[in-house]
């Protein structure tokens, strides 16, 4: 099921005993976890609301607050984040598994247990995600694709009575690489910017929102593939200067000629290449954008050019603008 599916067994208070909650994007992610916290009141909730973190807390602690019958109040609410014991490398006892399997054959009936896998590899062959699996209901929140990031922008600033101009709305969505969390969480910036007039222009996004470093290796990238020498290296010289770590932008540039090359080579929807690669749909559509520019040699040169660098940055003191430099006048 969705998130919206999810709030309508809410509403109709059809409610199961166990989920597990799959998703990348932390803004849905976060909306799931207020949902599930609102069903407990506030004056309640330090009775009948808990929340625990496996990397730091024991499975133990969650069964037996699992087992426990609400206090004063209708029901409770457990939210189990970072499960890492269903993963390949995750350890359980014997007897925390018995117990766990014995608590989701005889549930508590008033208790709902909820476990945010997120992103987490899970094991679906162990015997304990298996049974997990089988009893909870299933919750999907993937992030969501450019179009469906920009309506719900769209709807949020609508509810608030706000709009927001079309091209400032491509220019969010440039800046933050589509990431619908990104792009929620530049909103209070851009709303506190337009209050007396309810309306988001382009000169409020291009002042208020930076891009993301890996927009702004898009930008690189195409200021050296199309011999824009000055403003790649004033790219570059921001970069650093902002704080990014030279080997970290290298990485980036590296990593965004790579998947250049990958997309060069693959066939079909921009949908089932995001899947292959792990990647955001958005930056799959820009990078085919891009390969209709460049020629595949350039390309593949410019790559191992990026490693040369990173080899040197790696093995050597020398300055990472000039090495970046020479690699740029090399290649024009």
């Amino acid at each position: 099921m969705n998130l919206q599916q999810l709030q309508q067994q809410i509403k109709n208070q059809a409610l199961a005993n166990f989920y597990v909650i799959f998703g990348e994007e932390e803004a849905l992610i976060q909306r799931a976890q207020s949902e599930f916290k609102q069903l407990i009141q506030p004056i309640d909730r330090d009775m009948n609301y808990a929340q625990f973190d496996l990397s730091i807390q024991s499975l133990d602690d969650v069964i037996n607050d699992a087992m426990s019958i609400p206090f004063f109040g209708e029901r409770r609410v457990v939210v189990v984040q970072n499960p890492d014991f269903l993963t390949a490398k995750g350890k359980v006892s014997d007897l925390d598994q018995a117990q766990f399997l014995q608590l989701l054959e005889k549930p508590v009936s008033e208790n709902i247990v909820a476990f945010f896998i997120n992103d987490l590899k899970i094991d679906k062959r162990k015997k304990i995600t298996k049974m997990l699996l089988k009893y909870a209901e299933s919750v999907d929140l993937p992030a969501l694709n450019e179009r469906q990031a920009q309506q719900a922008i769209s709807k949020e600033l609508e509810a608030r009575a706000y709009r927001i101009d079309q091209d400032a709305l491509q220019e969010l969505t440039l800046r933050t690489n589509a990431h619908y969390t990104t792009m929620q969480n530049e909103l209070p910036k851009l709303i506190a910017e337009a209050t007396h007039t309810k309306h988001i222009q382009l000169k409020a996004v291009t002042a208020l929102v930076p891009k993301t470093l890996t927009a702004n290796v898009f930008d690189l990238v195409d200021a050296v593939m199309t011999h824009q020498i000055k403003n790649a290296l004033t790219i570059y010289r921001d970069l650093l200067q902002n704080g990014e770590p030279a080997l970290r932008v290298n990485a980036v540039l590296t990593g965004q000629f790579r998947l250049l090359l990958q997309i060069a080579g693959l066939k079909g929807t921009e949908q089932d290449m995001s899947k292959q690669l792990g990647i955001h749909p958005y930056r799959v559509k820009l990078a085919r954008q891009m390969l209709k520019k460049y020629a595949l040699g350039s390309l593949r040169s410019r790559y191992l050019g990026m490693i040369a660098i990173e080899i040197k940055l790696k093995s050597s003191n020398q300055e990472p603008e000039l090495l970046f430099e020479r690699f740029i006048l090399k290649n024009k």
